[in-house]
């Protein structure tokens, strides 16, 4: 999988006996992984890849050309192309709200109610995958969790009634307007977001020069410093990997256009 991404992936991996491999991504690849690197990665011991399209923490997408070539080195060495979709509704581009589903029906979908549907809560998510991997499913589920309940499974198909899904478009118009607002204020402080997101709700910035200036060593005391100083709560890039990542803070523009600017607001006066 990239680094940086999820954390909790790499761990669902570790709780099933596995080990993730962590491919490090730079801000040319769009913090994403190619089919080059896969390649070169993979060892007899690989059993797949797993993705996420948007990512959290980037909030980037995986090129369709690219997420085509990546299942075709998958598929040729017997694994298993995994993608986390969880955050596909909240994309902002043409060119990459298409599910993964669309390329092959051998693809493995994740997906959840809690991001465009609003959900988080209520912890109700699905898997769309081969028929052949559907009793193995069945018996995790069995063992893990046994089924959602009644009253969440009615609230989800709530969602999908048309006055529902024009207030998700609406709250994804909205999210689009946050970043149009927010990613422009970061990079003139110097907090350089070096990949436009394309979808959710996330920034990673490149911190280096707010470090310097605040004389603190990467984004692990600059996460405490940004807290102490101007009360503004952001994730240091090493909840997320390794690679290059004390040089990276994540924002969340899951809060009002106000909340927004008042975080603008503060930083600037502690950054300009």
């Amino acid at each position: 999988m990239p680094d940086p991404s999820y954390p909790c992936n790499r761990h669902f991996v570790s709780a099933a006996d596995g080990r993730a491999g962590l491919l490090p991504t730079t801000a040319g690849e769009r913090f994403q992984l190619s089919s080059d690197k896969v390649a070169a990665a993979w060892t007899a011991k690989t059993r797949g890849v797993l993705l996420a399209s948007p990512s959290n923490p980037t909030g980037t997408s995986i090129a369709v050309d690219e997420l085509r070539r990546i299942h075709e080195v998958v598929s040729s060495r017997g694994g298993i192309t995994l993608i986390d979709e969880i955050y596909l509704g909240l994309s902002h581009d043409d060119l990459y709200g298409q599910s993964a589903l669309a390329l092959d029906d051998q693809i493995i979908s994740i997906n959840s109610f809690s991001k465009y549907f609003n959900m988080t809560g209520w912890r109700l998510g699905w898997l769309v995958m081969p028929e052949k991997w559907v009793s193995v499913i069945e018996r995790l589920a069995q063992n893990l969790f046994i089924c959602p309940s009644t009253i969440s499974q009615y609230a989800a198909l709530a969602c999908f009634e048309p006055d529902s899904l024009l207030q998700y478009e609406q709250r994804r118009a909205e999210f689009k307007t946050r970043r149009d607002y927010f990613i422009p204020a970061l990079n003139a402080l110097g907090l350089t977001v070096p990949v436009m997101p394309d979808g959710a709700f996330y920034a990673w910035a490149d911190c280096t020069a707010a470090c310097d200036k605040l004389k603190v060593n990467g984004s692990w005391d600059l996460a405490f410093e940004l807290m102490r100083q101007a009360h503004v709560a952001v994730a240091p890039g090493r909840d997320f990997g390794h690679a290059d990542t004390s040089h990276f803070i994540r924002f969340s523009t899951a809060n009002s256009m106000a909340q927004l600017q008042e975080a603008v607001s503060r930083l600037k006066t502690l950054l300009a």
